[in-house]
């Protein structure tokens, strides 16, 4: 049995680009692409949580394995990614499915991630032997340096972090700053059992992250597998580099 649920959240009512998911990228649109991406790596079943009719029709056509239609309480813009996963599994539940070991929340707006980034990321959940660790989340080299945020009062305050001992003032050569890293939301996943104790609370906006930041691995990868689209311009970008 594969231990992996490919959970795509995927909802209408996007502010800042109409009908996000469904924008093209060359000549797919986001949702195809990460549900053919999913389906590709061979890993579990792919479900689609989403509140749009449309989306659904246009999700099994893809080749999706299921949607779970989300409550109009979970499909707002105020609710939090783990609320709806909590919805999935408490649907699961009540309809007497096993549940997976492993959920990977999937987002169409990175569609940029490798196959390889995912398996590897994969492999090394399911085979750490620390039973402790739930998650595993991606990261990537931060495009600006910490070092260069500063804090805006009746004078700029400079040496806001302190990485490794070094901070702005003691580096002079950019080449010399610390390495720095950020999440990104292109690759997460958590066992299930992480989400299963919070599985009673049914608050949309609970404010608890869908992984858990105490016992997490991490995988990098490259600043264009975690392209995020969120505006028009990350749209036009990420037609640009997918030439």
């Amino acid at each position: 049995m594969k231990n992996l649920t490919f959970l795509i959240l995927a909802r209408s009512g996007s502010k800042r680009i109409k009908n996000k998911n469904l924008k093209k990228i060359g000549r797919s649109d986001l949702l195809k692409i990460k549900i053919l991406q999913c389906k590709s790596l061979r890993l579990g079943k792919v479900v689609v949580s989403t509140n749009s009719l449309n989306i659904a029709k246009k999700s099994l056509s893809y080749g999706a394995d299921k949607i779970r239609f989300r409550p109009k309480k979970y499909a707002n813009n105020k609710s939090s990614t783990i609320s709806v996963v909590l919805d999935f599994l408490r649907d699961e539940i009540k309809k007497g499915r096993i549940l997976t070991n492993y959920i990977a929340i999937c987002h169409p707006t990175n569609p940029f991630l490798k196959n390889k980034s995912f398996s590897d990321a994969y492999k090394k959940i399911t085979k750490i032997k620390d039973r402790k660790i739930d998650s595993i989340i991606s990261y990537t080299k931060s495009p600006v340096h910490p070092f260069l945020f500063v804090e805006n009062k009746k004078k700029i305050k400079f040496n806001l972090f302190n990485i490794k001992g070094k901070k702005y003032s003691s580096v002079e050569r950019s080449q010399d700053r610390p390495k720095s890293y950020v999440l990104s939301a292109s690759i997460k996943i958590s066992k299930t059992k992480y989400f299963l104790k919070y599985l009673k609370k049914t608050n949309n906006t609970l404010n608890i992250k869908p992984f858990n930041i105490k016992y997490c691995l991490g995988q990098e990868i490259s600043n264009k597998e975690s392209f995020d689209i969120n505006t028009k311009y990350d749209l036009i970008f990420a037609n640009y580099f997918n030439k």
